[in-house]
């Protein structure tokens, strides 16, 4: 039998993409998508599918974007490419050290929120909602090995240096921009965890769930928004963030498409029109 829940309530003609993401995690954690048999829900544990997530790595876009990710430092930093943008986001675009903290703790809320909601699917024994969070965590937790290594083994240093944020003339040192010391400095600059983990779970949501549509696209704003955050407030070198991002795109895509293989999609997201005007997200699955 099939049924169609309608959230008609909850997205409306001014629908924001926060509402359209809160509907998609509402489906997660309460199962609404389909409620499937024991069978289906075996292998949708965050540690599954490491084997497929590996051989999916391996494949010929994410290595692609691996190895951009490894050579971006060395085309902005020996160039003096990075000081430039660093100067250009200080200097001409208003930025300026922690200029904010939403990005600075956004990727650990997220991380809290996605431990919570997995609890809370694995308590109430729903299949959708740990098939729906697994591929998160499974991302989140691979990219933070990855990236944790590479600042560990690369030992770039920070743009401040551990300077005064305030000084005058903070940004009249280019030389740091290409102060690499390898295991020297603990987990130093590159990549930049925050944006690596941000498309890494972005590009796992929108891998691991096909059948949203264009909702599943919505973790790449956020993402870009925290990386934008990484840049003007002066947390980290542009190529910093750029190879956060590619090794995130590549380690979350890989993760997600492990989890679609095996599991398959719930369900279907449609967009229908409302009789009193607007429009409507349904889900239709099989229960």
């Amino acid at each position: 039998m099939f049924f169609a829940t309608s959230v008609a309530h909850l997205v409306s003609r001014r629908a924001s993409p926060t509402r359209a993401l809160a509907v998609g995690v509402a489906l997660g954690v309460l199962g609404v998508g389909t409620r499937a048999q024991a069978d289906e829900c075996s292998g949708g544990e965050p540690w599954a599918r490491l084997g497929a997530s590996a051989s999916n790595f391996a494949g010929p876009l994410p290595l692609t974007l691996t190895a951009l990710a490894v050579v971006t430092p060395f085309g902005f930093a020996p160039t003096g490419l990075d000081q430039r943008l660093r100067v250009v986001a200080q200097r001409d675009l208003g930025g300026r050290p922690n200029l904010e903290p939403v990005s600075v703790w956004t990727p650990y809320v997220l991380a809290g929120g996605l431990a919570i909601g997995y609890g809370i699917s694995a308590a109430v024994d729903s299949c959708s909602g740990k098939r729906g969070f697994s591929p998160l965590l499974q991302a989140g937790v691979l990219t933070f090995v990855g990236v944790g290594a590479l600042k560990l083994a690369v030992g770039r240093r920070w743009p401040n240096g551990g300077r005064d944020p305030s000084a005058p003339d903070r940004l009249d040192h280019p030389e740091g921009a290409h102060d690499f010391a390898p295991f020297q400095r603990g987990f130093a600059a590159w990549p930049s965890g925050h944006s690596a983990l941000l498309f890494a779970g972005a590009s796992a949501f929108r891998a691991s769930h096909p059948e949203l549509g264009w909702v599943s696209w919505l973790g790449y704003p956020l993402a870009l928004g925290v990386a934008g955050g990484m840049w003007f407030g002066d947390h980290h070198y542009a190529s910093d963030i750029i190879s956060g991002a590619l090794l995130g795109e590549a380690v979350g895509s890989s993760v997600g498409k492990s989890f679609t293989e095996a599991l398959g999609v719930p369900g279907q997201l449609a967009l229908v029109p409302r009789n009193q005007g607007g429009f409507a997200l349904q889900w239709q699955g099989a229960w």
